[in-house]
């Protein structure tokens, strides 16, 4: 009788044992979904700051210059890497500057320029002018083409006389 007793306590001990394995896998998957999903929300955290910050740029570029062609050269000097179509519609402001141009920039998941088969962010940003008013529609997106953050700014330019220099 004395191993029946013995039987039944070890078998408790066992389903007890069961039971706390049981506990503790079911914990850790809920804590790795939770994991998992912090280091998801870090990421897109991550890309949405640094494409703010790229789109602060352009637009800091564009904000100084005086036209669009200024803006071109401006970015070209500051970003090398960057595909600029300066191509009018066939609309031609009166003084002679174009009334629309683009501009691309690839990165990589790190943010930094790189060529168009190694990114996974695309900045674009397209400048038009409507007399004196500059205006500039710039955007990040994602390699699935969607969008990560979009920026939208306007100066005005003011006219010069003819005693002011440029």
């Amino acid at each position: 009788m004395i191993r029946k007793n013995r039987a039944q306590s070890s078998s408790l001990f066992l389903m007890e044992l069961i039971l706390a394995i049981l506990f503790f896998s079911i914990t850790s998957a809920v804590c790795v979904q939770f994991f998992v999903k912090s280091h998801l929300l870090g990421r897109e955290s991550k890309a949405l700051a640094r494409a703010v910050n790229e789109c602060s740029n352009i637009a800091e570029i564009y904000d100084t210059s005086d036209s669009i062609e200024d803006t071109l050269s401006l970015l070209k000097a500051n970003f090398p890497e960057i595909l600029t179509d300066s191509e009018t519609d066939g609309c031609a402001s009166p003084d002679g500057l174009s009334a629309g141009a683009s501009a691309i920039l690839h990165y990589n998941d790190a943010f930094s320029p790189c060529p168009k088969e190694e990114a996974s962010y695309t900045l674009t940003a397209a400048f038009t002018r409507e007399d004196s008013m500059l205006a500039a529609d710039i955007q990040v997106t994602d390699s699935d083409d969607s969008v990560i953050y979009k920026l939208k700014t306007s100066h005005h330019t003011a006219r010069r006389t003819d005693y002011e220099e440029r």
